[in-house]
């Protein structure tokens, strides 16, 4: 029987060349569309969150042009 060394795969991370920011912001999204579409609840919490977030970012946008 002949031996010869196989070229393993290189799997699917050595083809993705993405950065840690996209791919926090895609795995992000991800668990919102799963948290809105879900539960019930869900929808209002992802709401919540989604306008609390906003809301605090459009504070220290103020808070940072006016100091």
């Amino acid at each position: 029987m002949k031996q010869h060394d196989t070229e393993r795969h290189p799997g699917p991370w050595r083809v993705m060349k993405v950065d840690s920011e996209f791919a926090g912001l895609l795995l992000a999204g991800a668990f919102l569309v799963m948290g809105a579409v879900g539960l019930d609840i869900g929808k209002f919490f992802v709401l919540g969150a989604l306008g609390l977030g906003v809301g605090v970012a459009v504070l220290l946008r103020i808070i940072h042009r006016n100091g």
